[in-house]
């Protein structure tokens, strides 16, 4: 039996939204193939049908998603784009997304497993924090390399407070990590 190319499609999109979310939980070694397919109510067939290897389906997880919560910001007026950071800075720092692992960010859940992938998935987590750096340097303060480099602090830091903050018992510490790195992130960012 043949499929339209439109049951293909919205096979493989449904794949790479259940998979995502099975990464991010379990990381790329948590989960095998025959997982990941059953995550998305598919065969393994299906699977492969869609994607060469897991670590493709990886490489797709980080396209789609790689700071997929910023790019609004690059649509704010430039007037607007350092309040816009700082709210959705609250909202990455907030104890829902350290503790919705599944529903979070990449960056924290998968850049480990992204550092022991292969070239292409590393050239595309390169290629998608490049953008992401990009959008979010002129919400900075400073001259053009200081946004940049203030850009690149503020990625860093989130990333590490969400990561910090869920590997501690949820309490006071974990939300300490979150409440400095906030304050450090609000601190770099346009009035």
């Amino acid at each position: 039996m043949r499929y339209t190319k439109e049951h293909k499609v919205k096979a493989k999109e449904a794949i790479l939204r259940s998979a995502s979310r099975v990464l991010k939980r379990d990381g790329f070694n948590g989960i095998g193939v025959d997982g990941l397919a059953a995550s998305a109510n598919v065969t393994s067939g299906g699977f492969y049908s869609n994607f060469a290897t897991k670590e493709a389906l990886l490489e797709e997880v980080i396209s789609a998603e790689l700071g997929a919560m910023f790019a609004g910001i690059a649509d704010a007026d430039s007037s607007q784009r350092g309040q816009r950071l700082r709210e959705l800075m609250a909202i990455y720092l907030s104890d829902d997304h350290c503790q919705g692992v599944a529903d979070g960010c990449v960056m924290p859940s998968l850049s480990a497993d992204v550092s022991r992938a292969g070239a292409h998935v590393r050239d595309t987590y390169e290629r998608r924090m490049t953008e992401l750096v990009a959008i979010l340097a002129p919400a900075m303060t400073g001259t053009p390399q200081e946004q940049q480099q203030r850009a690149w602090t503020a990625v860093a830091t989130i990333v590490g407070a969400v990561t910090v903050a869920r590997a501690l018992p949820p309490g006071d510490a974990a939300r300490a990590v979150l409440d400095a790195a906030l304050t450090a992130v609000t601190g770099m960012t346009r009035r």
